[in-house]
């Protein structure tokens, strides 16, 4: 038992069990019914009860978790009380059934405030059985005279009459509300559907079980002009064409009997007169017991794919050749077909749009000088062409680096019938090349005021030791000397690479080496062939030498005062083979258990940059290193 509050009544458990306090409170949220507005059916039932009972307040009472909300009131002039007030929760847990002579004596309800403050002495209610068999409230009467006598017989039966009637209007009430969701779902999922046909590029349609057309999408009649219903019933087959009516009418009637899928293949008039391919299909829609119920069909136009399967062994190459930007153009160098990459790196919207242009409208004005004068001759005389060029967006004019595969297109014969290309945006790599050759250029400028600044501080030592003058101008020019290697041997891009115009093998040698001079003589000689060299070997070149000459200081011929190094070049057979040999240096024991970075470094720039080959000898006398590449390969 809940225990009052003072000046409260003594209240029981208003549900009983916390189960049916539960179930009251599911109920009454599934009926919706607190908070309604007053309705002239429980009025009339409040007031049928008021005079049966000659009770000068009824009252249609149903019991929240934390209030009594009436539906109906007669003489109260509340639509809600506290439960400090409500009586009509005894009325439940007496089994529905309560009547309460005199309130002031009965202990439940001597010190309720209904009876302290609002002066009511008498009660009487029968409850509202839910659904579920739990009571939602109660229908009662209330007076301010005690009743010693309590009801009659009559009047008991009536009130209880009456509380029934109420739950049969909940009841309706529920069926109502069922039967409005079920409608509004009908009407939403029609609207739904409608919606659904015509949003679908297909056109859509739908017949009885019997085939009897009853419905079309806009589609439908937007492809074929006609007027709206023109075409229910059996007048779709007027549409096809007459080489193809026979065969639809033969498989859509074989459909009806067996209820098997339907699909046909058939020219439908379009509103312009011509005939275009169509796919035709169309599913039976079956109850529970498997009884078809209406026919969903559609119309796809299949007209531009059953032109575009001679194109299909074109756009095939190209496919399997790459995923980027795919553009097939004819032997015109109109467009046929661009890929959607494409159309998205230019800014051009749809198919249509590129259909209209040619293949110099991509590309800017220089790079169209080059695609005539250079890629497309190239192209047509050996059937592809690979390079950078730059395209040019349709809207934004936005110059767009690319690297780009042009190549011919043959057919079946093999026959030339376009030209193809698969092309790579670049811009992102253009930017990441440029970010790192901005940090290589700091690091090396950094690097570079390291020797500005140690070169300094050995004229600064010269200026106060005179005796130190010829040690400060040595060292000074050999800080210049490894400056100058530095200089070849750090990455570079096109815009910082050295000038090696008319350089060669032997004096590219004898710049990086002019820094291991002593004392006028050249620890490292250079003698043999020459051969000129290019841009990204001499890079190549001087880091790997370089690479070699740091560990000949530390480790080899040059870590002695006595060594030296005999560089020497021959070249024989198309092949230049440098050779570096030490001597004067410390006794080689043994080849090294590992190499280290810097070997695996020039191994691999040897292989992969010159197409060339790395030999080491460790020799007692000291290291014999060969550089065997081909000569074609060094003007690059």
């Amino acid at each position: 038992m809940t225990q009052p509050t003072p000046g409260a009544c003594a209240l029981p458990d208003i549900a009983g069990t916390p189960r049916d306090a539960a179930d009251r409170a599911a109920e009454l949220s599934e009926l919706g019914i607190l908070d309604t507005p007053s309705e002239r059916a429980y009025d009339d039932l409040a007031a049928v009860a008021a005079h049966v009972c000659a009770a000068p307040v009824a009252l249609v009472s149903l019991l929240d978790s934390d209030r009594q909300w009436f539906k109906a009131e007669i003489g109260l002039g509340l639509r809600e009380l506290g439960l400090d007030r409500t009586i009509c929760v005894h009325t439940l847990a007496s089994g529905g059934e309560l009547t309460i002579p005199d309130l002031t004596v009965d202990p439940r309800t001597a010190n309720s405030p209904l009876v302290t403050e609002d002066g009511y002495r008498f009660y009487a209610g029968a409850g509202i059985p839910g659904r579920n068999g739990v009571f939602l409230g109660a229908l009662c009467v209330l007076d301010h005279v005690p009743r010693p006598e309590g009801l009659t017989a009559g009047q008991k039966a009536t009130l209880a009459a009456l509380a029934r009637q109420i739950s049969t209007l909940f009841e309706n009430r529920r069926t109502l509300a069922l039967v409005a969701k079920r409608e509004a779902e009908l009407a939403a999922n029609e609207r739904r559907f409608r919606v659904m046909t015509s949003a679908m590029p297909q056109m859509v349609w739908t017949t009885l079980p019997d085939g009897f057309h009853d419905y079309y999408n806009d589609r439908w009649y937007e492809f074929t002009g006609v007027p709206s219903g023109s075409t229910d019933g059996e007048g779709w087959n007027d549409m096809f064409h007459p080489e193809d009516q026979q065969e639809a009418w033969t498989r859509w009637r074989r459909s009806l009997e067996t209820g098997e899928p339907y699909e046909i293949e058939y020219r439908l008039r379009h509103h312009s007169g011509a005939y275009r391919w169509t796919l035709g299909r169309a599913m039976p829609i079956r109850d529970a017991d498997g009884k078809i119920e209406r026919w969903f069909g559609t119309c796809t136009d299949i007209d531009d794919l059953k032109r575009a399967e001679g194109e299909a062994r074109k756009l095939a190459a190209i496919v399997s050749a790459s995923k980027d930007f795919i553009g097939l153009a004819g032997l015109d160098g109109r467009v046929d077909h661009l890929n959607e990459a494409a159309m998205a790196l230019v800014g051009l919207p749809d198919l249509k749009a590129a259909r209209a242009l040619s293949i110099p409208d991509f590309f800017t004005p220089e790079s169209r000088l080059a695609l005539q004068d250079t890629v497309m001759p190239a192209v047509r005389r050996d059937g592809w062409w690979e390079g950078e060029l730059s395209l040019r967006h349709v809207a934004t004019g936005e110059c767009i680096a690319v690297r780009s595969t042009l190549f011919t297109v043959r057919d079946a014969t093999g026959a030339v019938a376009g030209y193809a290309t698969v092309t790579r945006d670049l811009r992102e790599a253009k930017r990441s090349e440029e970010a790192r050759d901005l940090l290589i250029r700091e690091l090396s400028h950094r690097i570079k005021n390291i020797f500005a600044v140690v070169g300094g501080l050995a004229a600064l030592t010269a200026r106060s030791d005179p005796a130190s003058k010829p040690f400060a101008a040595a060292f000074r020019e050999r800080l210049g000397a490894l400056a100058r290697a530095h200089e070849y041997v750090r990455p570079h891009s096109p815009d910082s690479a050295p000038a090696v115009a008319g350089q060669t093998v032997l004096g590219l040698m004898r710049l990086l080496m002019a820094a291991y001079t002593e004392g006028g003589r050249e620890r490292v000689a250079i003698t043999g062939d020459d051969v000129e060299i290019g841009e990204r070997t001499a890079t190549a070149l001087a880091l790997i030498m370089h690479e070699q000459a740091t560990n000949a200081v530390k480790y080899g011929g040059l870590s002695r005062a006595g060594g030296q190094v005999a560089l020497t070049g021959i070249r024989s057979d198309g092949r230049y083979v440098l050779t570096w040999a030490e001597s004067g240096g410390p006794v080689v024991e043994a080849k090294p258990s590992r190499k280290g970075f810097g070997t695996v470094l020039a191994e691999r720039s040897v292989a992969g940059q010159l197409d060339g080959m790395l030999e080491h000898e460790w020799a007692p006398g000291g290291l014999v290193m060969r550089l065997d590449v081909p000569v074609a390969n060094l003007r690059f």
